[in-house]
C-alpha cells in the first residue's frame, strides 16, 4: 500500500463521509462546500536507513488541506480524532496551521486546516 492511499483509509476510518483527494480537487466538486474535502499533496520524499551499502528505508512527509464543510462542527474534536487515528499508523504529526477562512469565496467561506505529516517506512512496509 502506498503512503497517499494509507492516509486515505486512516481518514476514511474515521470520517467515511469526509471526501480525499491525491494532488488535486477534481474541478467537478471543487465547489461543493457542503461536505469536507481533505486534499493531499506529498511534502517530502527521501531515502534514509542505510545498511549494507544500500538505503532499507523510506521517510516520506504530506500536508493534507483540510477544507471543512460549511456544516461541519467541532472541528477541535475532529482534528483531535484524526491526529489520533494517523498516530496510531504511525503517522507523526509534525505541523498543524491555525484554521482561516477562505476569503476568496463570496458566497460561503470554508474553514481551512493545513496538517503535516510524517513517516519512515522500510522497504518492505512499501512493498506489501
Amino acid at each position: 500500500m502506498t503512503p497517499v492511499e494509507e492516509i486515505k483509509d486512516v481518514v476514511h476510518s474515521v470520517f467515511p463521509d469526509w471526501q480525499v483527494y491525491f494532488y488535486a480537487i477534481p474541478e467537478e466538486v471543487i465547489d461543493n462546500k457542503n461536505v469536507t474535502q481533505v486534499l493531499i499533496t506529498e511534502s517530502n520524499s527521501d531515502v534514509t536507513g542505510y545498511g549494507g551499502n544500500t538505503f532499507n528505508e523510506m521517510a516520506f512527509g504530506y500536508r493534507l488541506q483540510v477544507f471543512y464543510g460549511l456544516d461541519e462542527e467541532n472541528l477541535i474534536g475532529k482534528e483531535i480524532t484524526l491526529y489520533k487515528a494517523l498516530e496510531s499508523f504511525s503517522w507523526r504529526i509534525t505541523d498543524s496551521q491555525p484554521r482561516y477562512l477562505d476569503i476568496s469565496q463570496t458566497d460561503g467561506q470554508q474553514m481551512i486546516k493545513n496538517i503535516e505529516i510524517n513517516k519512515t517506512m522500510t522497504l518492505d512496509e512499501l512493498n506489501q
